[in-house]
């Protein structure tokens, strides 16, 4: 059986540092205000993406998974298998608290779940708009336990200056932060684990700090960790597109492709897509189409054949291949280049 490219129902998360930037510059059909989280591409508990086209319209992922898991994700998944990413967009008009998210090894045995590796991909960002990233001056855990409990973390964050079309890969055991007037995408690996160190000493109305997750959290960083942002790993262009891998890892490649004309895809697994400038039609099967617009995220399935990207605009393209080595070999055949 053949499916379609696949459209989500966005799963909008209010947030006390949310805005209203997905609907007035992302066109997302809401309401709500103060919405931090457009959770796009989801089988997280109670936050399941659900098809908003085509034939299995109303379909909850997770049921589509059950039926059709290996023409769905590719052909080493099975129904049992735990769809293994999660898409967001996140408008943040205020700082987010500083976090960490445990390796794959660490999150099994403190919680039972995955790990959490994720990308931020700068959306919008103001003037003033800062990541934080990594630590600095901080020699070991016995360091940053004493910090943390002084409430001085934050002069000891790695403070970065970002601008629109920024990115940056965040492995698993970085301590991070998102500050104020950013909008984002974020891809990570599907886990809501996430222990946080500090909260800017901030209080609610009744004078009560946000609870802390401070031994979980130590355990959970990496204090050896070089972070590094906008490095293009690879790139190919043509006089109708260029793609550049922005980053690459076992647990998903991110390759954003500005296209100005048409590119055909070919997929061995499951393709997320993600409008970031613009709009476009994804052309499938026997010249079948569906629209995408800006600020839309797309599942391609495995199965699906004969696709071709057709536009001018500029698209996230969230995948994960069989084999990473393999993989890069054979974008490096296919005319990637390093830079």
């Amino acid at each position: 059986m053949e499916l379609y490219p696949l459209k989500f129902i966005p799963i909008y998360i209010n947030k006390i540092w949310g805005g209203n930037k997905l609907k007035n510059d992302l066109n997302k059909n809401t309401s709500q205000n103060n919405i931090g989280e457009s959770w796009e591409v989801s089988t997280n508990k109670d936050k399941v993406s659900v098809v908003k086209n085509g034939s299995y319209k109303n379909e909850k992922l997770t049921d589509l998974i059950k039926k059709y898991p290996k023409e769905l994700l590719g052909p080493s998944y099975n129904k049992n298998d735990k769809f293994p990413l999660l898409l967001k967009i996140i408008d943040a008009t205020k700082k987010l608290s500083v976090q960490v998210h445990p390796n794959d090894k660490l999150a099994k045995k403190l919680e039972n779940g995955n790990g959490k590796t994720e990308m931020w991909y700068v959306l919008d960002a103001s003037k003033e708009a800062k990541l934080y990233i990594g630590l600095k001056q901080i020699e070991n855990k016995k360091q940053l336990r004493k910090v943390i409990k002084e409430g001085k973390l934050e002069n000891h964050l790695n403070e970065i200056e970002v601008s629109k079309g920024d990115f940056f890969f965040i492995p698993s055991g970085t301590v991070h932060a998102i500050g104020g007037g950013l909008m984002l995408v974020e891809i990570q690996q599907n886990s809501n684990t996430t222990y946080r160190l500090y909260d800017w000493n901030r209080v609610d109305d009744a004078g009560n700090s946000r609870e802390l997750h401070l031994e979980n959290g130590i355990k959970a960083t990496n204090l050896n960790l070089n972070i590094k942002g906008n490095q293009v790993l690879l790139q190919k262009k043509t006089s109708e597109y260029k793609q550049e891998i922005l980053c690459a890892s076992d647990y998903f490649i991110t390759n954003k492709i500005y296209l100005n004309g048409s590119l055909s895809i070919e997929n061995e697994n499951f393709v997320l897509l993600t409008c970031i400038k613009n709009e476009g039609k994804i052309y499938y099967g026997d010249n079948k189409s569906e629209d995408i617009k800006l600020g839309e995220s797309v599942m391609l399935p495995a199965n699906i054949k004969n696709v071709k990207l057709k536009g001018d605009m500029n698209l996230l393209k969230m995948y994960i291949p069989e084999s990473l080595d393999q993989h890069i070999r054979k974008l490096k055949e296919k005319g990637f280049n390093k830079i």
